[in-house]
């Protein structure tokens, strides 16, 4: 018996005899009990065992780094090396290879097709040199397909079938030395701001476009709860969505939007008026940030929204009590947040608290978010995961928020974790 750990501990009767025949290299060993342990082997030995040859040609197999430190473990986008020790294969010699994904049973196995950087063909071949050989390859989108396409979950273990003239061998020897390999993980930040418990949306918007503004758009928007703010960062990219409520001229095409209603997108239109119920889009908190940091808004981070949620609310206009919200992901479900959210802001499209009218800040990250889990998927993972198209308010997003879980190998099926970072401002009259 080799490697582990063994601890045996009784409190009442018990005895363990180990006979003179009994060899064991153990990490730690530890044992106790109420009455009798005899240990009668003639000699004890410390530190490895020797590994007998794996068979005819190979001794051995195993994987490192691009630094040759033995790994267990890699997420797709590192460089990994898997190595044989040879015998009796002279330098020069070639030993066949194919990386497979174990799946217990042999006719299962998904094989990964690794491709010769330099010829641009699949690489079959490791040469011996010196009684080794290794091959080396950046696991990328092959890797990520066959995880997808094997329905392995989280993580696939990986082994290699060596082939020498008759005799073939999968390496390691042991299943247990398999690479375990998975997607890297990705944090995903949502932030709440929910309506301050002394405002009305309507009130407020009534005040501010006067005629343009009746009571049944009152109590439509007031209903939604339409008031606060909903944001995200993907990893520390931050991305959020609301009104440029400014009169200007604005570009058609940058917008993807018929502002004058002519049939084509190519104009600069002129908005005298632009409103909450119809508006052009921009980044909400985002541009605020960058503009006061001197930076672009595709360039602001988590950590600077933070930073300015904790300014006072007279000069951010944040009086709410502030949610975070963190959930882990898969890399390949961050990226397709990811592509939303960087098409969305190369057209910011027309903002609207009217959902049948336009995209607002809760339908926008609400959207992205769906893009990695649509209802599909939501299925496979029992339901979680899923924000109804109904959620168009900011509180109904944090409800549907709690009961997320992580998808990612490390966090698996961890819940979501809600904490409140900043209590709504008690001088906000409303």
């Amino acid at each position: 018996m080799a490697g582990g750990t063994i601890t045996r501990i009784a409190l009442g009767g018990s005895s363990t005899l180990v006979e003179e025949n009994f060899t064991g290299f153990y990490d730690t060993l530890a044992m106790s009990a109420g009455e009798n342990n005899a240990f009668k082997a003639s000699t004890t030995n410390h530190g490895k065992p020797d590994q007998p040859p794996a068979g005819k040609f190979f001794i051995k197999g195993w994987w490192t780094d691009a630094k040759d430190q033995p790994i267990k473990e890699a997420v797709i986008g590192d460089t990994i090396r898997f190595h044989i020790q040879t015998q009796n294969i002279k330098d020069g010699e070639k030993v066949n290879f194919t990386v497979y994904e174990w799946d217990n049973l042999k006719w299962m196995n998904d094989k990964l097709e690794l491709t010769d950087k330099d010829t641009g063909k699949e690489s079959t071949t490791i040469t011996i040199k010196g009684g080794k050989g290794y091959v080396e390859w950046t696991t990328g989108e092959a890797s990520r397909a066959l995880l997808n396409e094997s329905l392995e979950g989280n993580e696939l273990e990986m082994f290699v079938e060596c082939t020498y003239k008759n005799e073939q061998l999968d390496l390691p020897v042991n299943t247990w030395d398999y690479l375990i390999l998975y997607e890297k993980e990705v944090l995903i930040t949502v932030i709440v701001e929910l309506p301050h418990s002394h405002y009305t949306f309507g009130k407020a918007a009534k005040a501010a476009w006067g005629k343009q503004w009746d009571e049944a758009q009152t109590m439509a928007v007031n209903s939604l709860g339409l008031a606060g703010h909903s944001a995200m960062s993907i990893g520390e990219r931050y991305f959020d969505y609301g009104p440029d409520n400014r009169p200007g001229t604005y570009s058609e095409k940058d917008y993807d939007v018929d502002f004058n209603k002519d049939g084509d997108k190519d104009d600069d239109v002129y908005l005298a008026s632009p409103s909450y119920m119809d508006s052009p889009g921009r980044p909400w908190w985002g541009e605020n940030v960058a503009k006061k940091l001197g930076i672009k808004p595709t360039d602001v981070k988590l950590n600077q929204v933070l930073d300015y949620i904790k300014l006072k609310w007279q000069l951010t206009g944040i009086y709410g009590e502030v949610h975070t919200i963190e959930f882990y992901v898969k890399e390949s479900e961050a990226h397709k947040m990811i592509i939303w959210w960087e098409e969305r802001y190369k057209h910011l499209k027309v903002y609207s608290v009217f959902p049948w009218t336009g995209e607002q800040c809760t339908t926008a990250v609400k959207t992205a978010i769906q893009q990695a889990f649509p209802f599909k998927i939501t299925q496979l993972l029992g339901g979680k995961n899923w924000i109804p198209d109904t959620t168009q308010a900011p509180a109904g997003l944090l409800e549907d928020l709690k009961s997320f879980v992580s998808t990612s190998k490390k966090h698996a099926s961890a819940l979501a974790k809600n904490k409140i970072i900043k209590e709504e401002s008690k001088d906000f009259k409303g």
